[in-house]
């Protein structure tokens, strides 16, 4: 087979119909929310203030009802009643330390959650960077001495690509604790391993004791090692993949740490109980002073604080469905989308089938004028690149 040979790759729901002709692949589920992307305009995000879907207010909603709910009946037994004469607080001194050591803690519970999503998010882009290293190597950097390769090295090397998208949306599953192998995104990209062939993976989980990620990478490193082993590849090219197998492996084990290592529950559990006794006991510090107007203020702070401790805790796992955890179904399909489009062109590119360069735009004006060139020409910028 020539080496400009090319894959026009079917899509998943081709592959689904032709792997299994049930079609019982698991849909992958959706997004509960559609993540924000960053906007280049300029202004403020006024929608933002209506919006209900993806926040932390149903959460949080009953509790700030009911502390507020006590409020009111605080106000009504000090205004109508003698229940609390003579024993209620005239200084709100200790409310206002408590609130400085609350306020420290949460900031220190939310920032460590944050750091959790953040790492999560930069792992994903280094495990991306690194799975496209790796198909550039493959696709375009395995090919034979002569020119050719066999039909069957050509479907080696369009089983390993499979196995880099596969690589993708098996991390995915592993990090949701997704156990079986019938999805939509994974079976159809690792049916070419016997022991996970159509006929097998339908209905089937994962091994226990085994990892399918770290399986992916056990299949890649076999096939570095048959292409060198064949002249496939030089040594410079065997380690660049070998270096960027190690780094999805590197990966892989950090994402474990983020989702295996949870804020401790000492630290979680005391803080909610703080902030709870903080809001029950608020009514009674303020309530001799502030009369009706204790009401607004215990509501206001409640929403307070306890979004704020509840934001802490829905992020500190990335990796799940709920609607601020990252798109990693985004992630996958992206990457695949790439994938597609390199396996449909030719398998080795070649400059000299460059046109001619467009070799010097014009030169601006004020560059000329501080370089001490006349015209701009070509001549003149050489003379002054060798010259710095």
């Amino acid at each position: 087979m020539l080496a400009n040979q090319s894959l026009t790759p079917p899509s998943i729901s081709t592959l689904t119909l032709t792997l299994n002709p049930s079609n019982s692949f698991k849909q992958l589920r959706k997004h509960k929310f559609v993540s924000r992307a960053i906007s280049n305009h300029k202004g403020y995000a006024w929608n933002e203030l209506f919006v209900i879907a993806g926040t932390v207010i149903p959460a949080i909603a009953l509790p700030v009802l009911a502390v507020t709910a006590l409020s009111v009946v605080v106000v009504v037994l000090q205004l109508y009643t003698n229940v609390f004469k003579g024993w209620l607080p005239n200084s709100t001194v200790l409310m206002t330390v408590l609130a400085v050591v609350l306020g420290l803690l949460l900031v220190f519970r939310t920032n460590t959650a944050y750091e959790r999503y953040m790492d999560g998010r930069r792992l994903w882009g280094t495990a991306i960077t690194n799975l496209r290293n790796l198909a550039r190597l493959i696709w375009i950097g395995v090919h034979s001495k002569n020119g050719h390769l066999s039909p069957e090295e050509f479907n080696q090397k369009r089983c390993a690509m499979n196995l880099l998208m596969s690589f993708a949306a098996a991390a995915k599953h592993y990090l949701r604790d997704e156990d079986d192998l019938d999805f939509e995104d994974l079976a159809p990209f690792i049916s070419h391993i016997p022991e996970f062939s159509s006929e097998n993976v339908a209905g089937c989980k994962v091994t226990e004791g085994r990892v399918l990620p770290l399986d992916i990478t056990h299949q890649l490193g076999s096939y570095v090692a048959v292409c060198r082993a064949k002249d496939h590849i030089d040594l410079n090219i065997q380690n660049l993949m070998n270096s960027a197998i190690n780094a999805l492996v590197d990966c892989f084990t950090n994402f474990e740490r983020v989702r295996n290592t949870p804020v401790p529950l000492a630290y979680s559990s005391i803080l909610k109980q703080i902030v709870m006794i903080y809001l029950l006991a608020l009514p009674f510090q303020i309530v001799a002073q502030a009369s009706w107007v204790t009401v607004p203020i215990v509501f206001l702070g409640s929403f307070c604080l306890l979004g704020i401790e509840n934001i802490g805790s829905e992020i500190e796992n990335p990796f799940g469905y709920d609607a601020n955890d990252l798109p990693m179904d985004s992630f996958c399909e992206e990457f695949r989308c790439e994938m597609y489009a390199l396996m449909s062109r030719t398998t080795r590119v070649s400059c000299e089938e460059w046109s001619e360069a467009f070799a010097f735009t014009p030169v601006p004006e004020h560059y000329r004028t501080a370089k001490g060139m006349s015209s701009g020409t070509t001549e003149e910028v050489e003379v002054v690149v060798k010259d710095s």
